[in-house]
Formats: structure tokens, C-alpha cells, sequence
């Protein structure tokens, strides 16, 4: 298939596309990022695309790999492509609804028409004022800047950006929660800065990095090009440079704390995996309380205090828990959406 011709759907049917959004890498990321550059005109396209990709995934089951859930989607709008055919809907971007639930009917429905009603486009959008994305817990979200930077947002995570872009001033955002940046540096070197909930600033021209904006500290992971991170306390400023590898963190008095780590393995959660730095069992608690939005309680200060380090493939916290129950023999037990954890 040629994408520079393809329709919405056809994009959403085309297999790379949907590996793209749903398990976004760092080349796919690249891949498609230069297409949308070398293509401004598909952005309509590419975002309707994306959009129908999510809600039919929505329909697929938990239990299937990446691949065969990658398929479903793929057979699904290949179906759908093929009824439009047959109806004789040859003259644009449509999404068929024919044979589906009701429940994807109306849920196709509501985005089609808040596509149309709003042009709330990832790409091209008209008004002047700063848009905030927000996920939900257990969800992630590519977002396409108008500079041709990308973000990455992390579960239960928000981003405000402005509409546009002003040449003279530098380009920030505000963060809440975790994102990965891969920012384009620009011609005229204009600066990107992102701001975290609790005031850490990380100023850059062009690179790749995460930040982390939860709890009582933030964490910045630098993976590639350079950033200065600047903290403020009592009106007092302090400044890091960071190089490639450095992880810092910003505690809420505003003290810095530096060393050397994998970004790798910082950063890893955009492939659904995460990595336990010789975290507390009451640290793997409050990241599955942030991300999947579940309270997690132990049976005393004792356990909860054992540490462990791991790099997991996690598709759902049941993954995270089965590990902590193999690896320390605990009893887990879930009532509505709480989760008890005791010694066996």
C-alpha cells in the first residue's frame, strides 16, 4: 500500500500502523514522524487512522499477544475497507459500521461525529489557546508536536501545550504525571521547555529524554543530546547540566540529586515493560496505584519495606503482582479495587 495515498482507514488496516500505535518503538516513532513531515497534508488521515485503531482495540481481549491483537485490528478494518467497496463508498475517508456491535457502533458514532463537530486533530488545530491530553489509567498516548517533536504520555499522566508555536519564544509545556520527549531541534535553535507540577524546569534544544512528575520528587532520565535542569526553592535556583545517562532527581526541597543509569531501562515503559530500581515492595505498590489506579495495601511495614529489582514485560498490573507473589511467597488477594498483600 502507498501511504501517501492511503485513505483513514486504509492507514488504520495497514499492519505497521497499527503496531505504531499500539506498541509504539523508538524507529516507528521516527518512521512515522518523518512521514507526517514529508506528508502535512495526511494529517487528517493519520489521526482519524489512530483513532479508529484505539476503539477497535478496545474490543479485543487481554489475552492475546501483541501480534494476533495487532491482526484482529488489521482483519477488522481490512472487513470494513472491503463493505465499503461493496456499498460503493468510494469517495473518501469512511469508516464502515457494518457488522459490528452495538456497542462499537455507538462508540464509532461518537467519534466520528466529535471528529467532525470539533477537528480535534493530534497534527492541525485552529484555535489559540493551550490544549491539555490526558490518559487514563493503563493507557498510553503518542502525541505529534506542530515542530515535528513527539511525546510519549504514560498512564494517569496530562500534558498542556500552546496551539502554536512563537519563533522569538522558547516552546514550553507543562507536565503532570511521566512523559518521554524526543524533541526537533529547530533552525533557529528555539528552545523547549517542560515544566513539571512541582516547578523543575528541563530547558533543551534537541533530544531525547523522560520525566518523571509524581509523588514527592522528580526524576529526569537523559538518553540522548543535552539538557539543563534547573530547580527552584525559597527563591533559589539550582542548575545541572546533564549529559547523556545521567539520571537526576529533584526531591521537594529542591535538592538535586545525580548518577549514571541505562535510559534504556528508564525509559522502557513506552514498550510495556518497567524497571524495579532496588525499589521498595511499598514503592511496586504506589506505581501500580499511579498507573492502573488500583489501592494497594500490605499486611505491615516489614514487608512492604523489602526491596527488589527486576526489568518485567508487563501488559497489566496481574503481571507485576504474580512476580511479587513468586518471588517473595505472598498471599494477594483483590477486593473491588483494592488490593491486599500479606506473607503467606
Amino acid at each position: 500500500m502507498n501511504n501517501a495515498t492511503a485513505t483513514a482507514a486504509e492507514l488504520a488496516a495497514d499492519h505497521d500502523f497499527i503496531q505504531w500505535v499500539k506498541y509504539p518503538t523508538r524507529e516507528s516513532t521516527m518512521y512515522w514522524s518523518q512521514f507526517a513531515e514529508q506528508y502535512p497534508e495526511k494529517a487528517q488521515e493519520m489521526a482519524e487512522a489512530r483513532r479508529l485503531v484505539l476503539l477497535l482495540s478496545q474490543e479485543q481481549a487481554e489475552d492475546h499477544s501483541s501480534d494476533e491483537d495487532a491482526d484482529l485490528v488489521w482483519e477488522q478494518l481490512q472487513e470494513a475497507i472491503q463493505q465499503d467497496r461493496e456499498h460503493g463508498r468510494d469517495d473518501g475517508p469512511v469508516f464502515s459500521l457494518w457488522g459490528y456491535t452495538r456497542r462499537t457502533w455507538l462508540s464509532a458514532a461518537a467519534v466520528i461525529i466529535l471528529l467532525l463537530a470539533t477537528s480535534a486533530l493530534l497534527f492541525t488545530r485552529q484555535s489559540a489557546e493551550p490544549v491539555t491530553y490526558a490518559t487514563a489509567y493503563g493507557e498510553k498516548r503518542i502525541i505529534q508536536l506542530s515542530d515535528k517533536s513527539v511525546i510519549v504520555l504514560n498512564a494517569n499522566s496530562s500534558i498542556t501545550i500552546p496551539e502554536k508555536w512563537e519563533k522569538d519564544e522558547p516552546r514550553t509545556v507543562q507536565l503532570r504525571g511521566e512523559a518521554f520527549f524526543s524533541v526537533t531541534q529547530q533552525p533557529n535553535r528555539q528552545q523547549f521547555i517542560v515544566k513539571t507540577s512541582k516547578g523543575t524546569e528541563i530547558n533543551v534544544l534537541g533530544t531525547e529524554f523522560n520525566v518523571y512528575d509524581r509523588g514527592q520528587e522528580d526524576r529526569v532520565v537523559l538518553a540522548n543530546g543535552k539538557v539543563r535542569l534547573s530547580a527552584t526553592q525559597n527563591g533559589k535556583t539550582r542548575q545541572l547540566e546533564m549529559q547523556p545517562g545521567d539520571l537526576v532527581t529533584v526531591s521537594a526541597a529542591g535538592d538535586l540529586r545525580h548518577r549514571r543509569v541505562d535510559p534504556d531501562l528508564y525509559t522502557a515503559w513506552q514498550h510495556n515493560k518497567v524497571y524495579f530500581d532496588d525499589y521498595t515492595l511499598r514503592e511496586v505498590g504506589v506505581l501500580i496505584e499511579q498507573q492502573y489506579g488500583y489501592k494497594v495495601e500490605f499486611s505491615g511495614k516489614e514487608l512492604s519495606g523489602q526491596r527488589i529489582t527486576a526489568f518485567l514485560e508487563v501488559k497489566n498490573p496481574e503481571d507485576i503482582l504474580h512476580t511479587l507473589a513468586e518471588t517473595f511467597e505472598l498471599k494477594i488477594t483483590q477486593q473491588e479495587n483494592t488490593i491486599y498483600i500479606s506473607s503467606l
